[in-house]
């Protein structure tokens, strides 16, 4: 696997079938956000200990209360994070509720030796004080990474929203602008019959698909196929913009299918 990135500092990992998924790097401020959630849960569970042990009065001695909140505070603190992010997966609930997941470098999932390597780091990510370190190394990291992240090989992400079966079955559908109000029943663009279905198909699931793509990926793959067209149509190259003729070739086709229509009807 290789892992690229671009100036907007989203995390790519291209897999050895040529398949590139793009991840976007958590900042400091979802991230920030996460922690507050998680330290709030923590308080919560170290209350609810504390009250547990006073209450029950099974205990009396006060040193043994000090080694036990002492040991519940060790606990918490160390078996908090370690233990959801191995059970969900790199998430805690903070971060599952700012949709955010820790993942290996490469795109794997975590694994315990990771999860286990990020979290004893804590402690030096802590130092001086209020995370100075690690806010220190997610603002100057392209990838935001905190010092433990970046000893033990992991990546916070954003996650993506979530893609139902229902919408995964709904045809997805190419943004062309609409032709003008006055323009005539007859296609504007010569030899556009010439075209195939097949031709006129793999337009427009470019088009679907092109906000998915980079920027040099996206225009260099328009270019290659607005030559391609031109050649087919018998058309001089140009230097205009070639989305916007894909769109017009594929608006002017439709043009032509209908034209066709209604002359054998």
């Amino acid at each position: 696997m290789s892992v690229t990135t671009n100036r907007f500092e989203l995390y790519r990992v291209e897999t050895p079938e040529g398949i590139t998924i793009t991840y976007t790097p958590a900042g400091l401020a979802s991230r920030s956000l996460a922690a507050m959630f998680d330290y709030t849960v923590m308080l919560v569970l170290f209350v609810t200990g504390l009250v547990t042990i006073i209450v029950s009065g099974s205990v009396a001695d006060e040193d043994v209360v000090g080694a036990l909140l002492a040991l519940l505070a060790f606990a918490i603190n160390w078996g908090y994070y370690v233990i959801f992010e191995l059970v969900w997966n790199g998430q805690t609930p903070g971060k599952r509720l700012l949709r955010l997941r820790v993942i290996r470098e490469g795109g794997r999932p975590v694994d315990g030796a990771a999860v286990v390597v990020r979290n004893l780091m804590r402690a030096i990510d802590f130092l001086p004080f209020g995370y100075g370190v690690g806010m220190l190394t997610i603002f100057v990291d392209r990838y935001h990474r905190r010092l433990g992240d970046l000893t033990a090989g992991t990546v916070v992400v954003r996650e993506g929203q979530l893609i139902t079966l229902s919408q995964m079955l709904q045809p997805m559908h190419a943004h062309v602008s609409p032709r003008a109000p006055d323009a005539p029943p007859t296609p504007l663009l010569p030899n556009v019959e010439r075209l195939t279905p097949a031709d006129v198909a793999l337009i427009v699931e470019f088009l679907q698909c092109r906000d998915a793509l980079f920027g040099d990926a996206r225009v260099s793959l328009a270019h290659q196929f607005a030559a391609v067209i031109r050649r087919r149509l018998s058309l001089p190259p140009s230097e205009g913009h070639p989305e916007q003729f894909l769109e017009h070739v594929v608006r002017e086709y439709e043009v032509a299918q209908a034209m066709m229509a209604r002359q054998s009807g």
